[in-house]
């Protein structure tokens, strides 16, 4: 065995360690209370510096964010329409960059607020539920979005989700089953201040059962007036979807020809779920597909072929009156350049007139005098009187002839009678004179030729002419094409040396069509391209004035600038 036996001479050594050790611990609570007391004498101070400091790094947070998405701030409006401009996903857009994100355009408005999204698998149909969910969150929170600020969102309450599988093997609960027991929530808190989002509604049991039980949700919803997004692939729906008021369908776009998805959202139309072609996408052999098309329901089939036909022919449509809509800006354009000129020239004829009448009162004036004159001459010379009375007559005869010299109205026109083809005639109050060329009495209208323009005017606006056919007629012909730009130009999106080259060969355009007055929409954003446009129009010398346009017509967002 071992036995310790402690030196008597370390006794005291280590009743002294186990003192000091004693003594440190008081030692220490002694400062931890002193410290503790200093801290709560300023406590209300260092909390604010907490709170303080927060509040920044949180700003800091929300700046840079916004200076990484390109972000802007839209308008909250919740008696105007829901609408996102150019909006995407910021996880899409950090992932993906700006130029490989597809932007996402929606109105939901207040006379439509149900609606139901129809598409392909992996064509994007949950993307805009969660693109809407989460930039309303943000903007809620007052965080600059990824979108155009010309936006408008809504300040919900709630916003209401059923996206994804929620089954749980714990719980007892299937994949139909947590749908529901999530749909009852939502049914219980919707209201008219609240946004829903429903991914797949109807899925998860029998399509006709699912079918009723989402057209029964989406009706209540509807009835509760709360905005409601929400995808599915049941055909029903879509049929329900066109028939009930302040329903509206809309579809994600798929390319048919390269068999796969263009991740475009289309309002107003249903979309096919192309569960076929998604598949030989995939890579599933004919065999295989044909197979299945034998088992498809021929009424299923037919009404899918048709909604493939009408989304196509809607693209047709779509592309039509873009080129419309284009083609009408430049009429526009051209009839109000039209018109500017007509007022110019009416301006300039009653100066013309108002400056020869008073140059021919003057001319009137001094013949007048120069008569006297030889009148008084005559007599003082002691002329013969029948001399005398001679001159006078001439005198008045001069005076009688250069009356009307110089009437008011220069025009050479006649009194107003029938027109026939062939004739020529002025139209009333104008210098204008040509060839009427064709007429139509039932509208009261005849086409008249003024040198190589045509124009139609009303028949009680025209009067005949004097003027000779011939010093009308021109035997050249020639093909004249006149560009006129429109009174604005969208420099949204662009890079500051692309939007000044777009915007200085705008104004020159504009210039020599001899427009007055053009707006340039560059947006607010991060305020780049309204800085390079406010340096353009400062330095340009065709530009008299420039200003932002009214809040109502855009405020900071539309530059306009009054031409020389």
């Amino acid at each position: 065995q071992t036995v310790y036996i402690e030196p008597e001479e370390t006794l005291e050594l280590n009743n002294d360690i186990v003192s000091l050790s004693f003594a440190e611990k008081r030692e220490i609570e002694r400062l931890l209370k002193e410290l503790t007391k200093r801290i709560a004498s300023v406590s209300k101070p260092l909390q604010d510096s907490l709170n303080i400091i927060g509040y920044l790094d949180s700003s800091f947070a929300c700046a840079q964010f916004s200076i990484e998405i390109i972000g802007s701030f839209p308008e909250i409006n919740n008696q105007k329409s829901f609408e996102i401009h150019d909006g995407r996903h910021p996880i899409l857009l950090k992932k993906l960059g700006r130029n490989n994100t597809v932007s996402l355009n929606i109105k939901i408005s207040n006379s439509r607020k149900v609606i139901l999204i129809t598409g392909p698998n992996a064509g994007g149909k949950t993307v805009v539920l969660k693109t809407v969910g989460l930039l309303s969150l943000l903007v809620n929170s007052g965080i600059h979005i990824p979108a155009n600020p010309d936006s408008n969102f809504h300040f919900f309450n709630d916003i209401l989700l059923d996206i994804g599988d929620e089954q749980s093997i714990e719980d007892d609960l299937s994949t139909f089953s947590s749908h529901l027991s999530n749909i009852k929530n939502i049914l219980a808190k919707a209201d008219k201040n609240s946004l829903v989002l429903l991914d797949e509604v109807g899925t998860g049991t029998d399509p006709a059962e699912g079918s009723a039980l989402a057209t029964a949700l989406l009706i209540q919803l509807r009835d509760k007036d709360a905005t409601v997004l929400a995808t599915t692939h049941h055909g029903s729906l879509k049929l329900i979807a066109n028939d009930l008021d302040n329903f509206e369908n809309a579809a994600m776009e798929f390319d048919t020809e390269n068999l796969k998805p263009t991740y475009i959202f289309h309002q107003g139309m249903p979309g096919s779920s192309y569960a076929f072609e998604v598949a030989e996408r995939i890579g599933f052999d004919y065999s295989f597909l044909n197979l299945a098309k034998e088992y498809l329901e021929q009424d299923k089939h037919k009404v899918e072929n048709f909604l493939v036909d009408i989304e196509k022919k809607s693209h047709q449509v779509e592309e039509k009156l873009r080129k419309l809509e284009i083609e009408n800006a430049r009429l526009t354009g051209l009839s109000n350049l039209y018109q500017q000129n007509v007022d110019r020239l009416n301006k300039e004829k009653k100066d013309i007139l108002k400056r020869v009448k008073s140059e021919a009162e003057n001319y009137l004036s001094g013949i007048n005098s120069r008569f006297e004159n030889i009148v008084k001459e005559l007599r003082e010379s002691k002329a013969d009187k029948n001399v005398i009375k001679t001159s006078r007559k001439i005198i008045e005869e001069l005076k009688e002839e250069n009356k009307n010299l110089f009437k008011e109205n220069l025009e050479e026109h006649v009194e107003e009678g029938e027109f026939s083809k062939g004739d020529f005639a002025g139209i009333k109050n104008t210098q204008t004179v040509g060839e009427i060329v064709d007429i139509v009495p039932s509208k009261n209208k005849a086409t008249l030729k003024v040198g190589l323009i045509k124009m139609q005017v009303d028949i009680n606006d025209l009067v005949h002419s004097k003027k000779d056919r011939k010093e009308n007629i021109s035997e050249r012909n020639y093909d004249i094409t006149i560009t006129v730009p429109g009174s604005r130009i969208d420099i949204r999106g662009e890079k500051p040396e692309e939007a000044e080259f777009e915007v200085i060969k705008f104004i020159d355009n504009a210039y020599s069509s001899g427009m007055a007055r053009i707006e340039i929409l560059h947006g607010k954003g991060t305020g780049v391209l309204k800085k390079t446009v406010n340096e353009i129009l400062k330095h340009h010398d065709k530009v008299e004035n420039f200003y932002f346009a009214p809040i109502e017509q855009g405020g900071e967002g539309i530059t306009v600038a009054e031409l020389k």
